[in-house]
Protein backbone atom coordinates (compact mmCIF):
# COMPACT_ATOMS: atom_id res chain seq x y z
CA UNK A 1 0.00 0.00 0.00
CA UNK A 2 1.05 2.97 -1.10
CA UNK A 3 0.91 6.53 1.92
CA UNK A 4 1.22 9.93 1.73
CA UNK A 5 2.20 12.70 4.24
CA UNK A 6 -0.41 15.40 4.52
CA UNK A 7 1.85 18.68 3.73
CA UNK A 8 1.19 22.48 3.05
CA UNK A 9 -0.76 22.63 0.20
CA UNK A 10 -0.50 26.41 -2.00
CA UNK A 11 -4.03 27.76 -1.12
CA UNK A 12 -3.28 27.41 3.15
CA UNK A 13 -1.56 30.69 2.78
CA UNK A 14 -5.36 31.79 2.95
CA UNK A 15 -6.94 29.47 5.28
CA UNK A 16 -7.85 31.07 8.62
CA UNK A 17 -4.98 32.08 10.93
CA UNK A 18 -6.51 31.35 14.63
CA UNK A 19 -5.69 34.14 17.13
CA UNK A 20 -5.07 33.67 21.06
CA UNK A 21 -5.28 29.62 20.61
CA UNK A 22 -2.59 29.29 23.19
CA UNK A 23 -3.71 27.98 26.50
CA UNK A 24 -7.33 27.75 25.57
CA UNK A 25 -6.22 24.27 26.18
CA UNK A 26 -3.08 22.04 26.41
CA UNK A 27 -2.24 20.80 22.86
CA UNK A 28 -0.50 17.77 24.43
CA UNK A 29 -4.22 16.09 25.48
CA UNK A 30 -4.52 15.84 20.73
CA UNK A 31 -4.00 12.27 21.58
CA UNK A 32 -5.59 9.13 22.92
CA UNK A 33 -5.03 9.77 26.80
CA UNK A 34 -5.44 12.88 26.83
CA UNK A 35 -8.92 13.21 24.36
CA UNK A 36 -11.38 13.35 27.65
CA UNK A 37 -9.73 16.11 28.83
CA UNK A 38 -9.98 18.64 25.18
CA UNK A 39 -13.64 20.51 25.65
CA UNK A 40 -16.45 19.11 23.70
CA UNK A 41 -16.63 22.84 22.14
CA UNK A 42 -14.15 25.35 21.39
CA UNK A 43 -14.83 28.96 19.92
CA UNK A 44 -11.28 30.50 17.95
CA UNK A 45 -11.24 33.81 16.70
CA UNK A 46 -8.85 34.13 13.22
CA UNK A 47 -7.38 36.85 11.87
CA UNK A 48 -9.85 39.21 9.85
CA UNK A 49 -8.82 39.34 6.11
CA UNK A 50 -11.02 39.31 3.08
CA UNK A 51 -8.91 36.75 1.60
CA UNK A 52 -9.46 33.62 3.96
CA UNK A 53 -10.46 30.95 2.46
CA UNK A 54 -12.35 28.41 4.84
CA UNK A 55 -10.00 25.12 3.39
CA UNK A 56 -10.91 21.50 4.27
CA UNK A 57 -7.92 20.75 6.23
CA UNK A 58 -6.20 23.39 8.07
CA UNK A 59 -2.56 22.36 9.66
CA UNK A 60 -1.44 24.91 11.90
CA UNK A 61 -1.72 25.32 15.07
CA UNK A 62 -2.79 21.87 14.93
CA UNK A 63 -5.00 19.32 12.26
CA UNK A 64 -8.66 20.82 11.76
CA UNK A 65 -11.05 18.99 9.52
CA UNK A 66 -14.10 20.25 7.52
CA UNK A 67 -17.26 18.03 8.02
CA UNK A 68 -16.79 16.99 4.58
CA UNK A 69 -13.04 16.01 4.79
CA UNK A 70 -13.92 14.32 8.68
CA UNK A 71 -17.20 12.44 6.93
CA UNK A 72 -14.56 11.14 3.90
CA UNK A 73 -12.39 9.68 6.96
CA UNK A 74 -15.25 8.28 8.91
CA UNK A 75 -16.19 6.18 5.56
CA UNK A 76 -13.02 4.16 6.33
CA UNK A 77 -14.17 3.26 9.73
CA UNK A 78 -10.83 4.49 11.22
CA UNK A 79 -10.81 4.99 14.78
CA UNK A 80 -10.82 8.89 15.16
CA UNK A 81 -12.25 10.74 17.87
CA UNK A 82 -13.44 14.60 17.18
CA UNK A 83 -14.23 17.97 19.35
CA UNK A 84 -16.21 20.50 17.56
CA UNK A 85 -14.19 23.84 16.93
CA UNK A 86 -15.39 26.72 15.47
CA UNK A 87 -13.38 29.46 13.41
CA UNK A 88 -14.95 33.14 13.46
CA UNK A 89 -14.04 36.34 11.72
CA UNK A 90 -15.35 38.86 13.85
CA UNK A 91 -15.48 41.46 11.19
CA UNK A 92 -17.22 39.50 8.28
CA UNK A 93 -19.10 37.31 11.24
CA UNK A 94 -18.36 34.44 9.02
CA UNK A 95 -18.02 31.63 11.07
CA UNK A 96 -17.22 27.59 9.70
CA UNK A 97 -17.51 24.57 12.06
CA UNK A 98 -14.18 22.06 11.97
CA UNK A 99 -13.17 18.92 13.57
CA UNK A 100 -10.82 18.32 15.96
CA UNK A 101 -9.14 14.85 14.83
CA UNK A 102 -7.69 12.37 17.46
CA UNK A 103 -6.06 9.21 15.77
CA UNK A 104 -3.82 6.00 16.69
CA UNK A 105 -0.23 7.45 16.71
CA UNK A 106 2.94 5.62 16.78
CA UNK A 107 6.44 6.37 17.53
CA UNK A 108 7.57 2.92 16.16
CA UNK A 109 8.05 3.85 12.71
CA UNK A 110 10.10 6.88 10.52
CA UNK A 111 9.06 7.91 7.10
CA UNK A 112 11.40 8.86 4.89
CA UNK A 113 10.35 10.64 1.16
CA UNK A 114 10.06 7.68 -1.39
CA UNK A 115 13.01 6.65 -3.36
CA UNK A 116 12.10 5.43 -6.86
CA UNK A 117 13.19 2.20 -7.79
CA UNK A 118 15.10 1.92 -4.31
CA UNK A 119 14.38 -1.44 -2.62
CA UNK A 120 13.82 -1.30 0.92
CA UNK A 121 11.74 -2.86 4.09
CA UNK A 122 8.88 -1.01 4.03
CA UNK A 123 5.60 -1.37 6.41
CA UNK A 124 2.48 -1.72 5.80
CA UNK A 125 -0.15 -1.33 8.21
CA UNK A 126 -4.51 -1.90 7.77
CA UNK A 127 -4.55 1.59 8.39
CA UNK A 128 -5.70 4.70 6.16
CA UNK A 129 -4.70 7.51 8.72
CA UNK A 130 -2.73 7.75 11.81
CA UNK A 131 -0.15 9.88 12.85
CA UNK A 132 3.83 8.91 13.41
CA UNK A 133 5.61 10.84 16.28
CA UNK A 134 9.00 11.43 15.80
CA UNK A 135 11.46 13.36 18.06
CA UNK A 136 10.40 17.28 15.88
CA UNK A 137 6.38 16.75 14.96
CA UNK A 138 3.78 14.54 14.96
CA UNK A 139 3.20 13.57 10.81
CA UNK A 140 -0.32 12.89 9.36
CA UNK A 141 -0.38 9.63 7.23
CA UNK A 142 -2.98 8.37 4.62
CA UNK A 143 -3.19 5.52 2.05
CA UNK A 144 -3.33 6.42 -1.38
CA UNK A 145 -7.39 5.37 -1.16
CA UNK A 146 -7.85 7.54 1.12
CA UNK A 147 -5.83 10.05 -0.63
CA UNK A 148 -7.68 8.99 -3.93
CA UNK A 149 -11.04 9.62 -2.19
CA UNK A 150 -10.44 13.10 -0.46
CA UNK A 151 -9.09 14.27 -3.63
CA UNK A 152 -12.27 13.29 -5.78
CA UNK A 153 -14.41 15.65 -3.44
CA UNK A 154 -12.18 18.41 -4.38
CA UNK A 155 -11.43 18.65 -0.48
CA UNK A 156 -8.79 22.29 -0.25
CA UNK A 157 -5.76 22.54 2.01
CA UNK A 158 -4.88 19.04 1.15
CA UNK A 159 -1.12 18.61 0.08
CA UNK A 160 0.46 15.17 -0.90
CA UNK A 161 4.22 14.11 -0.34
CA UNK A 162 4.72 10.44 -1.24
CA UNK A 163 6.86 8.30 1.84
CA UNK A 164 7.87 5.12 2.94
CA UNK A 165 7.49 3.38 6.41
CA UNK A 166 10.08 1.95 8.28
CA UNK A 167 10.15 0.35 11.67
CA UNK A 168 12.71 2.35 13.86
CA UNK A 169 15.70 0.29 14.82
Amino acid sequence: MKYFEIQEAPELKYAPQLENWYGKFDVRDIRLEGFPRLPDRQLFTIKPSDRTIFTDIIQFPFLLLSLKAAEVIRMYRERCFCRDVILLDQISGKSELYQLPVFDETDKLSIRERQDGAQSETVELDKHIFWVRDSLKRHTVISLDLAESLLRREVTGLGLREIELTVKE
